[in-house]
């Protein structure tokens, strides 16, 4: 069983949802319990680069390919050195019964390829690092370092809406601390020990990758 708290049209839900078999969940909202059931379909996964603006001028921004779910590689369809166009697939994951295009988010060269065929990944994982045409690298967000303290991650793909503690602020186990947008729904993100937020690695309006490191708390 997950549990989340949802925020829609400023209202709050508590959302509980159970795993019955491989297509159909429990999914409970403030008491009222539902089954759902979900259907195959083929569908492209397009990754989200993890940058906000290239250092080097060019109108294409490069960046990291990431696992948005837990699957395994089935395929590459690029190689190092290769240039590719933005949406153009780059790979094929299987996750949840389905192969799911992976595409590249911007016009590029494949500088690396993180992962071979048949390789088992995780949510957030980098598979293939794009560089932007122009050269160059893309100017990262600040990274987590071990030591920071409690890191927290999104569970989910989502644009930060709201940062609710700064840093230095002391914060309390289940005290909501970043505001996420997912699945048009907002998702309170909340510390899960008695603290100090020491470090927040997300702006307002950032958007973020399952895995990303969003705060921490020491």
């Amino acid at each position: 069983m997950v549990r989340y708290s949802v925020i829609v049209n400023g209202k709050r839900f508590d959302v509980e949802v159970e795993e019955l078999s491989s297509n159909r969940f429990k999914v409970v909202v403030n008491g009222k319990e539902e089954e759902i059931e979900l259907f195959e379909e083929r569908r492209a996964v397009e990754a989200k680069e993890k940058v906000e603006a290239p250092v080097s001028a060019g109108k294409a921004e490069g960046g990291e390919v990431k696992a948005e779910m837990s699957g395994s590689v089935v395929r590459i369809l690029v190689k190092e050195g290769e240039a590719v166009k933005k949406g153009q697939p780059v790979l094929i994951l299987e996750a949840m019964k389905m192969e799911n295009e992976v595409v590249s988010p911007a016009d590029g060269i494949v500088e690396s390829i993180e992962v071979r065929e048949g390789d088992k990944v995780q949510a957030g994982d980098v598979l293939i690092r794009i560089r932007a045409e122009g050269g160059g690298s893309p100017a990262e967000k600040p990274k987590a370092v071990e030591g920071d303290g409690t890191q927290v991650k999104a569970e989910m793909a989502g644009t930060i809406v709201r940062i609710v503690k700064k840093e230095g602020e002391a914060v309390k186990s289940g005290e909501a601390v970043v505001i996420l947008e997912a699945m048009k729904m907002e998702n309170e993100i909340s510390s899960p020990v008695d603290g100090v937020v020491s470090k927040v690695y997300v702006k307002e309006g950032d958007k973020v990758q399952a895995g990303d490191v969003l705060f921490s708390v020491s």
